[in-house]
């Protein structure tokens, strides 16, 4: 299978979010377009959205900010959502998506590269762990 990684245009729109509608755990949440923020993040210049593709289908994507913050003399970045549709998975598909993300945080001088995943994902935290990765911290939220 031939994968291409590229930048997410306004023109992706509708096929990345129908792939966020498998991301998601509310399937229903992407029927209807317009509910996302799709297109200001493409146009935030610390914000990226990379895209997988084969034969011109959008199999996977992963979105990531670099960010300065205070307590470190460079850059970081953060992976905010990783996704490859399951049909696609187990096939390198993954691994080439995040790879490339990793490079562009060398290039772009970041200081630590930091995730956070679902405690529930066992799976994926092994793959995270297979780029070097640690557990470093809980991530907690809440809604204002």
């Amino acid at each position: 299978m031939d994968i291409k990684i590229h930048r997410a245009v306004g023109e992706d729109y509708e096929k990345v979010i129908k792939l966020y509608g498998e991301f998601v755990e509310d399937t229903k949440r992407y029927t209807n377009l317009d509910n996302d923020s799709y297109l200001k993040a493409i146009d935030d210049p610390n914000f990226y959205i990379d895209l997988a593709v084969s034969d011109d289908i959008i199999i996977g994507f992963i979105t990531y900010s670099i960010r300065t913050v205070v307590r470190y003399p460079k850059p970081i970045m953060e992976v905010e959502e990783f996704y490859v549709s399951p049909n696609h998975r187990r096939g390198g598909v993954g691994r080439k998506l995040f790879q490339n993300t990793l490079d562009f945080s060398k290039e772009t001088n970041c200081q630590y590269v930091f995730l956070a995943s679902s405690k529930d994902r066992p799976t994926a935290h092994k793959f995270y762990k297979s780029f070097d990765f640690d557990e470093y911290a809980l991530h907690f939220r809440r809604q204002p």
